[in-house]
């Protein structure tokens, strides 16, 4: 099996945000995700995506696995509470 970089994009968290795995929210800003494609070791044509999102800290840079699931449920829950502290 082999991994070949798929298509990366960023997010923008307005709002502290915490992901599984994190021990501790990070602080709103812009983040790469990472998309790698793994191709599968199977008798048909079938790949695995698997995403990693980079945060920085000062002097360092981690990336951490995420499901696209975690992450859309992260991404809907900062414009949530965004929309939330504007109306109050």
């Amino acid at each position: 099996m082999s991994s070949t970089p798929s298509a990366n994009r960023t997010v923008t968290f307005l709002l502290p945000f915490k992901l599984p795995g994190m021990q501790e929210p990070h602080m709103a800003g812009t983040f790469e995700i990472l998309a790698e494609e793994e191709q599968l070791d199977v008798m048909w044509d079938a790949h695995r995506t698997t995403l990693s999102i980079l945060l920085r800290y000062p002097g360092r840079t981690e990336a951490l696995p995420v499901t696209a699931g975690d992450l859309e449920e992260a991404i809907l829950n900062d414009r949530h509470s965004n929309i939330n502290s504007a109306l109050s």
